[in-house]
Parts: structure tokens; sequence; C-alpha cells
């Protein structure tokens, strides 16, 4: 455990194969072979940016799916939700609003999942990265990943907060995890491949934020509040060891 100030406190955490860990009140992960599932006990106000249950909605089930780095579908949405419906006794189409997912070719056994807290207050963030199309926004020309010239990589960003957020500060969050995404993907200098310009991310980028119905809505999440810096600072913290590991593996 890492005391980083006087405001939060962050654990990485260590979640074995297999084996339900518990993160917050009624919110379990799993993370079994080729995937990483969140389930809460009841409804979360969601943004998802991935290809299977995206937008702004009340989700229970969140996925991060890893898929073969040739993987390739003309119906993505629909290829995932048989996925789910073979893997999961509890996805069923009828039910198939209260899940979302997302898709890597990073390998999801090198997740990096960091738990931040400040007194009752809780975020949990879970982190995949590949960092081989890393892309810098507005100077990478568009679909240089058709072009051959890179291999794949995504970075998946997962959040949970035990508080309620507007849909407005939803969004807000979002800003403030990308802000601190791409700061953190310059200090490790991460390049694009093609323009050798520092990264902004990579092309095929997700993201993925749950905040709990149960509280009084915050209505802001910049990076100067209290859940916007504990958002900003498990993004730091996670996506940094994410691509570490991800570099010392010597990609994949």
């Amino acid at each position: 455990m890492v005391n980083l100030s006087k405001q939060a406190t962050l654990e990485y955490l260590f979640p074995e194969t297999s084996k339900w860990l518990a993160l917050q009140n009624g919110l379990r992960a799993f993370p079994g072979s080729g995937y990483i599932l969140v389930t809460a006990a009841s409804s979360l106000l969601t943004v998802n940016s991935g290809i299977f249950g995206g937008g702004i909605n009340h989700r229970r089930y969140f996925i991060n799916r890893q898929v073969e780095k040739d993987y390739t579908s003309d119906c993505p949405a629909d290829e995932m939700a048989d996925y789910l419906a073979s893997q999961f006794a509890s996805y069923k189409p009828a039910a198939k609003s209260e899940w979302a997912a997302l898709m890597t070719a990073a390998r999801v056994v090198d997740a990096c999942w960091l738990k931040v807290t400040h007194q009752d207050c809780q975020v949990n963030v879970i982190i995949t990265a590949g960092v081989n199309n890393a892309c810098s926004a507005g100077v990478t020309p568009y679909c240089v990943s058709a072009s051959g010239k890179v291999g794949p990589g995504t970075i998946n960003t997962m959040a949970f907060i035990n508080r309620a957020l507007t849909p407005g500060a939803l969004v807000n969050a979002v800003q403030t995890m990308t802000e601190a995404k791409t700061q953190t993907l310059r200090e490790l200098n991460i390049t694009c491949p093609v323009t050798g310009a520092f990264a902004s991310g990579t092309n095929t980028d997700a993201t993925l934020i749950a905040a709990a119905a149960d509280t009084i809505p915050c209505e802001y999440t910049g990076p100067g509040t209290l859940i916007g810096y504990m958002l900003a600072l498990g993004v730091r913290g996670a996506l940094t060891q994410a691509v570490k590991s991800y570099l010392e593996a010597g990609s994949y």
C-alpha cells in the first residue's frame, strides 16, 4: 500500500485467476480465462465507449475480453453477444441491456488493478494495455491500423466509483481520465511508430466508467475535484504498471 498524499491511498490488487474478488460494496470481480468480469449487485450509471453496451446507460455486468491479435468481425457487437451467451449463464438476450463489454488483444492476465481510497470514497481502476499502435491524436494519419505498419494494441480502462455522478459528471470523468492517460504515456516516452510524435493513446482505446446510484450525485469530476483527482491518480498508477508489463514482455 502506497501513501502518495494526505488525500488518497493507492493499493495495488493482485487477484487470483478464477477466484472472485470483492472490490466495493456489492461490486465483485472475476479474472477468468481470457476475460475480466466485474458484477454489481444493482445497476450502475455507466458510460462506455466500447462496441457492446456503449453510451450512457445503467449496467450491472462489465467485461474486458481478450481476443486474438488478428481478430476481425463484420458485426463485432453480434459476435460479442454470441460469446457472452456461450460463456456466461447470467447472460440472456432479454438481459442484454445489463451488459457492457470491451475487447482487447492485450493479455488480460497483465492487467493492473488499483484501488484508490479517501475516507469513505473509493475508486477501482482496471487497465489492460498494449501500445504497438500508439498514436498522437490529430498528428497520426487516420486508418494507420489498416496499413499493416503496426501491430495491434489497445488501452482499455474500466473505473468503478462508489459515488453517484450526473450524466455530465460522467462525461467529465472521461475527460479527466483521458488527460491522465495522455500525460502518463508522455512520461513513459511512448511515441507513435508512424510519426514519432508523443502518443496521446492508441487508435483503438476504450473507456468504461460506472458510478453508484445510491448517493447524492456529484455534478463535476474535473481533476481539481476529489473524485477527479482519485480517477486520475488511479489511471496514472495502473497505466504505468500495465504499460511496463507490456514492454517487459516484448509486446506480444
